[in-house]
């Protein structure tokens, strides 16, 4: 509650990844669609393309080194069961850790992982903890499990889906995972970025009511905040690069938080603005750019089917 307050308070947001929380993940599993190979078409690249490039992946590891996947914000796990598929036919997985803030996310990935991997439960580990923080360490700098010939597994850590672009400072994010990465981990990111083509209408003017998705709308239910008190706005913000969803307040709100025994209480008047989704939108030299700034160097850069969704693998820069 404290972090919710003070978003709002002096960013006039609710944090995106607050939104797993609660009834919010409820959203995320009604979403959610099998990962059979069979179900291919219903995918979208952001569900494919670690699969679809895991052979090249795997080129970055020692052929002798068994790897170990962290995946940061998990999600449903879609994107990773594929490469994890791909890594167990080939005797290469030694494990899988995954770190969220959402008890009832992480649960999720849990049921997805045992009914899609049944006779592997033993490798999966689910953390709760926040990996912007303190908790990613915890996490990076368990105990190594030697694999094949004795050799130290490789650790693929996974940010997939666009998670890294939906935090308020994206860069900070990166530098505090690269600062915490061994020199033999390889950073996967999963990400939509800017081609130059096919933009849509509101890039150049806000959009009333425009499109979002339900999810994006879950941190003001969370907070009781009626959808009939306020209109969405899709817009992109020059000066950030960024795409946003926001809510624009009809009525005055109050919204009251119990802080143990202190109360806080935030308050909003018809005009104001909250943000509730927020995506930065780089071109791909951008991208390159922005992980070199924080001490990484790309390794791998594909583009999926439709162009638009691109993997980047980057390690710590030597």
């Amino acid at each position: 509650m404290d972090a919710i307050v003070d978003s709002l308070n002096h960013r006039a947001e609710f944090p995106y990844e607050l939104t797993y929380l609660g009834d919010g993940s409820e959203m995320w599993r009604a979403g959610e669609v099998p990962s059979n190979p069979e179900l291919a078409p219903m995918l979208s690249d952001f569900d494919t393309i670690l699969t679809c490039h895991a052979e090249q992946l795997l080129a970055l590891a020692p052929s002798s080194s068994p790897v170990r996947i962290v995946d940061l914000g998990p999600g449903t796990t879609r994107p990773v069961r594929g490469l994890i598929r791909h890594l167990l036919d080939r005797s290469r997985l030694t494990g899988y850790r995954a770190i969220d803030i959402s008890a009832e996310i992480l649960e999720l990935a849990s049921e997805n992982l045992r009914v899609d991997f049944p006779a592997h439960a033993e490798r999966f580990e689910l953390c709760r903890g926040d990996f912007t923080g303190p908790d990613l360490a915890r996490v990076l700098t368990a105990e190594r499990t030697p694999g094949h010939d004795g050799a130290d597994p490789v650790r693929f850590v996974v940010l997939a889906g666009g998670t890294l672009y939906n935090f308020a400072e994206p860069t900070q994010v990166l530098r505090h995972v690269c600062h915490v990465m061994s020199d033999h981990d390889v950073l996967l990111l999963t990400l939509r970025i800017d081609t130059g083509v096919d933009r849509p209408p509101f890039m150049d003017q806000v959009s009333v009511g425009g499109p979002y998705k339900p999810q994006q709308l879950a941190g003001l239910d969370l907070l009781a905040i009626d959808r009939s008190w306020y209109v969405t706005e899709t817009g992109f913000d020059r000066v950030r690069s960024e795409v946003f969803v926001r809510a624009r307040f009809l009525e005055p709100v109050t919204v009251t938080f119990d802080v143990g025994d202190d109360q806080k209480t935030v308050s909003f008047e018809p005009g104001d603005t909250v943000l509730v989704w927020r995506y930065l939108y780089h071109d791909s030299a951008a991208v390159v750019d922005q992980l070199t700034r924080c001490g990484l160097q790309v390794r791998l850069f594909e583009h999926g089917q439709g162009r638009q969704v691109v993997l980047v693998a980057a390690m710590r820069a030597q």
